[in-house]
């Protein structure tokens, strides 16, 4: 994921999380979006230290870069702010992939698959 598809600065997450508009909460991570100027998506991730030490989190990011990767949301014009949970961990590759692509779905996002 290039670094124009990132939220970088700590007010571009404080934006999106000010205006509480979940697309979604389970017991691996929180979605939160909001509308942006730009016209791509810009996604920012957040995994704290009680998942695990720092090779845990970054796993984890790597991850959640690759699924999003995969899911192909990166034209629509939001904002989104993923926050990790311990119960990531606890699920595979693509069952976490599976429930993000519910969540983004809820957006209004499609996915690869609805898009061919």
């Amino acid at each position: 994921m290039k670094k124009v598809y990132r939220l970088t600065k700590s007010q571009d997450f404080k934006k999106v999380l000010d205006q509480r508009h979940c697309a979604g909460k389970n017991q691996s991570f929180s979605v939160f979006y909001a509308p942006n100027q730009v016209d791509h998506a810009r996604i920012g991730l957040s995994v704290s230290t009680k998942i695990g030490n720092a090779v845990v989190r970054a796993r984890v990011r790597r991850q959640l870069r690759a699924q999003i990767n995969l899911l192909d949301i990166l034209e629509s014009p939001i904002d989104v702010v993923i926050i990790a949970h311990s119960g990531y961990l606890s699920k595979t590759f693509q069952e976490n992939t599976a429930v993000l692509g519910k969540v983004f779905s809820r957006l209004g996002v499609p996915s690869k698959e609805e898009k061919a």
